[in-house]
């Protein structure tokens, strides 16, 4: 039984899994595409949370390279030993969420960076490279075993805030959307997280008001 099929029992039934409905990794950035874990972030009313339990985390960790099968086993086994440890490990990951979506907003939020900082100081000291698969992943020796998808994400966002990558920072046009994305376009053109989803709606919404205009629609 892989990964995917063991975490068929879920807490919210309203967000689709992200074993029938993958994470979409477009943003260009590991920190960014985590970040875009919450469905039309700028539509209070069709706003959806993709991280409801902490299997889903785990999905989207292994989707995002960050586990391999068999580690993302042992802590799905480590979660349902542990509940309410693996429970925290998502409120957890959801607040550093959500504080660098400040950050990332602009603010100047001494808070909002005061709260990374913390979550920074918390990455187990103990890091290492390992090999995994046909690549590398990170190794954690030190810490709650099950907060370790939360690390790699947190030092990218790190290195994100400060790089000149940072000045390439976009976000969708469409005003219920909300993603996050990298725009490493030649004339920084990007205006949609993705053309065949936005950037289709936002064509056809355009094609119909030009045939409403004209009498045809």
């Amino acid at each position: 039984m892989t990964l995917s099929t063991a975490m068929m029992v879920r807490m919210n039934k309203t967000a689709p899994s992200y074993r029938d409905s993958p994470p979409r990794l477009i943003a260009g950035a590991l920190s960014l595409d985590f970040v875009n874990t919450v469905e039309w972030r700028s539509d209070p009313a069709r706003r959806m949370e993709r991280l409801v339990d902490y299997g889903e985390l785990l999905l989207w960790s292994l989707a995002a390279g960050l586990l391999d099968e068999a580690g993302g086993r042992r802590r799905l086994a480590e979660a349902e030993a542990r509940p309410a440890v693996a429970a925290g490990v998502v409120e957890q990951a959801i607040a550093a969420r959500e504080t660098l979506v400040t950050l990332l907003e602009g603010a100047a939020d001494s808070r909002a960076l005061s709260d990374f900082d913390t979550l920074l100081r918390r990455i187990p000291a103990g890091a290492a490279l390992a090999v995994q698969g046909h690549g590398y992943a990170w190794r954690y020796d030190g810490g709650d075993r099950l907060a370790d998808p939360l690390w790699p994400v947190l030092w990218d966002a790190a290195a994100l805030l400060t790089s000149a990558n940072l000045q390439r920072l976009g976000r969708c046009d469409d005003e219920h959307c909300g993603w996050f994305f990298l725009d490493h376009s030649r004339n920084r053109s990007r205006r949609w997280c993705a053309m065949e989803d936005c950037g289709n709606r936002a064509k056809a919404r355009r094609h119909y008001a030009r045939l409403k205009t004209s009498g045809k629609g």
